[in-house]
């Protein structure tokens, strides 16, 4: 029986919708019998392996790795190379999640690229619906086609979660990047962070080198055997790149932090990064020192001041974004304990303010008491509401839990359209409004806004 095509995005997307989506699963077994990487290799055979015909960078972390996955495509980019990025999970459209050079994959090119994969996916669900690709592993297939058509000289590829069961994980980079580990997704990777490093080094390949953020000596111990073991060469940010002079500023209404990166080969110096936090500046440093290896092993052919130009035109969306001023609005998508903490920090220290007003929404399956520890103290008004996925928490059990850490009764608004709406209501011109808590909220309020 031939397979009949897909005749637009929204049914190809209706389609996607009612595969495994363990993004919005709360209660799964994270193993080889949920994530079997033959799975996507026999897919991508089928689609004639396209992850085999480029080059890329392959990119792991819990905190970081979406912001250094979008510093070093921009950087590759403006060295004139066409770059593939591929990130996860996306605000308002499906198609973020697949760039080059920073446009967008069409509907139509969705469209067509998923038809490609149709007869395979037929197949596989006459013959054992079991084995049917997950909806991330055919994001990622479509990826993988997108880069090969549009002829991608590299492309940098985000985990989706963990390492070595992500379905990214069949390629061979040309350089494995980790950014910071700490405790997230503890039911699935594990509650040790020895434990949740074994999975994220999973990425690590032979003779591959790696550069890593700075870890948690346990982290960095996992990192080391493993990059010892597979003779992959380790750089290690405070180590082999060092940072320097980290100053607060704005230029040209942009707020933005400046330093000063040193590697083992180069010095960059007056750095404008135009994005808040020091945290982005060691997301910085690990993709200077990507640069550097790609550099060193010929990959890309750039000089320091074409670097530091790359990086002032950077943009990573939902990462303490300023939205609107008059109120401030940022947007962010902390959902840690450790992110939240970063969060807190960085808008002390580089936003002026009278009143905090915080919006948070966030999934059930995170650390609601730990997280909310973190913001809900510093703010002078709290609103709880949904994120929008099924995953969500719900906004009155999580009022319950803020009571230890909240001054006074927080808001608790269901409708996120309703809680936004609140928030401008309460706000002066000289306050800041803070919508944190999670991507699928972050997407909720990008298109109200």
């Amino acid at each position: 029986m031939k397979s009949k095509p897909f005749n637009s995005y929204k049914q190809a997307n209706e389609f996607l919708l009612q595969t495994i989506d363990y993004e919005k699963l709360t209660q799964y077994k994270y193993d080889t019998s949920t994530f079997d990487l033959k799975r996507m290799e026999e897919m991508m055979a089928f689609a004639g392996n396209p992850h085999k015909k480029g080059r890329c960078v392959h990119i792991t972390g819990t905190k970081g790795k979406g912001s250094t996955a979008i510093m070093i495509a921009s950087v590759l980019k403006d060295l004139g190379l066409k770059t593939g990025l591929f990130t996860s999970p996306h605000l308002i459209y499906l198609g973020e999640r697949m760039k080059v050079n920073d446009r967008m994959i069409s509907q139509t090119m969705f469209v067509q690229l998923i038809n490609r994969l149709k007869p395979y996916i037929d197949r596989i669900m006459l013959k054992d619906p079991t084995l049917m690709p997950t909806f991330f592993e055919i994001v990622t297939a479509i990826a993988f086609l997108y880069f090969e058509k549009k002829k991608s000289d590299i492309s940098v590829l985000e985990v989706g979660m963990g390492g070595r069961l992500d379905s990214t994980n069949i390629i061979l980079p040309e350089i494995s990047v980790i950014t910071p580990i700490g405790y997230d997704h503890t039911d699935r990777l594990g509650h040790t962070l020895d434990r949740i490093a074994y999975e994220k080094a999973g990425i690590i390949k032979e003779g591959v080198p790696v550069v890593s953020s700075m870890q948690e000596p346990k982290a960095l111990s996992v990192i080391s055997k493993t990059c010892k073991k597979k003779s992959a060469r380790l750089y290690l940010v405070g180590r082999n790149i060092l940072i320097n002079d980290i100053k607060v500023t704005k230029k040209r209404g942009v707020y933005g932090t400046e330093c000063e990166i040193q590697t083992w080969r180069n010095k960059y110096k007056k750095i404008f990064l135009p994005l808040i936090g020091r945290h982005q500046i060691e997301n910085c440093a690990t993709a200077i020192g990507t640069l550097e290896v790609l550099s060193e092993t010929g990959v890309v052919n750039a000089d320091n001041e074409m670097i530091i130009n790359a990086l002032t035109k950077v943009k990573c969306p939902a990462r303490i974004e300023v939205v609107s001023e008059n109120p401030l609005v940022v947007l962010d998508t902390a959902h840690t304990v450790s992110s939240m903490k970063i969060l807190r920090e960085s808008i002390k220290e580089n936003l002026s303010f009278k009143k905090l007003i915080v919006v948070i929404g966030l999934s059930e399956d995170k650390d609601i008491a730990g997280v909310l520890r973190e913001i809900a103290s510093t703010a002078d008004d709290l609103i709880l509401t949904r994120t929008g996925n099924p995953r969500e928490a719900v906004p009155e059990q999580m009022a319950v839990m803020a009571k230890r850490f909240y001054h006074k009764k927080p808001f608790v608004i269901g409708n996120i359209d309703e809680a936004l709406k609140e928030a401008k209501k309460i706000a002066n011109r000289n306050d800041l409004i803070c919508i944190t808590g999670s991507f699928f909220l972050a997407g909720k309020i990008k298109k109200l806004l």
